[in-house]
């Protein structure tokens, strides 16, 4: 078939006739429908999954059959289920229009949607984290002993701790006296990769957490840790 044939994008409902040859994603393009397509059409990511609606659709006045899209390509296989094939799930990139068709874009392979994929559940680690927390108890300066603030934590965390040359973040240690004092010389002090000082924090703190995220090509996934 040759010329111009329609097509219908849902949900959004778009319509228009285009030429028959170009593929479905450049149809969709065409008509203000946003397909992701994260790898350039390069047939690699299989982000722009599409299904090919099958019957006559008297509301739009057309004949929609998988037919009516251009032959299936082996790159299709390695994103698409053979059950899904059966059900006129194709990719965007891939099949071309050859006649009319109903276009279904599924939540996922719409551009800009963000999908939560996966419900929140607890999973085991290996507790290594970068940042831990230690509890000091520094003694009282006094008229015979009057160490500094910081030279009184840093001992107590050699000698307790067997962390040496510690470094402090210039927030931190201007928040030490206040801190020590508030907490009757007892507080908890977080530290980075055993090299330097990033908070105090007067008294004992139990409850501290941290987040990793993990940041890749087409998902975000975030783990809240206990570092407890």
């Amino acid at each position: 078939m040759s010329g111009n044939v329609k097509i219908i994008f849902q949900p959004a409902g778009r319509r228009g006739e285009v030429e028959t040859g170009i593929s479905i994603i450049e149809a969709s393009r065409r008509l203000g429908v946003d397909i992701e397509s994260l790898c350039g059409e390069k047939r690699v990511c299989g982000k722009c999954r599409v299904r090919i609606e099958e019957g006559f659709f008297e509301k739009y006045g057309i004949s929609s059959t998988r037919e009516h899209a251009s032959p299936w390509q082996e790159e299709e296989g390695k994103f698409i289920t053979p059950s899904e094939r059966k059900e006129g799930f194709r990719l965007g990139c891939c099949a071309r229009v050859e006649g009319e068709m109903l276009v279904f874009v599924p939540e996922e392979s719409r551009a800009g949607k963000q999908v939560v994929s996966k419900a929140a559940r607890d999973i085991p680690i290996e507790w290594d984290p970068a940042v831990k927390c230690f509890y000091v108890e520094a003694e009282k300066p006094t008229f015979q002993d009057p160490t500094g603030d910081l030279e009184r934590i840093l001992k107590r965390l050699d000698s307790e701790c067997g962390l040496r040359n510690l470094t402090i973040d210039y927030l931190a240690l201007r928040r030490l006296p206040d801190c020590l004092r508030k907490g009757d010389w007892k507080v908890t002090v977080a530290v980075w990769m055993n090299k330097e000082i990033i908070r105090v924090m007067p008294g004992r703190v139990e409850g501290y957490y941290g987040i990793a995220i993990d940041v890749g090509t087409t998902t975000i996934a975030a783990y809240l840790c206990n570092l407890a």
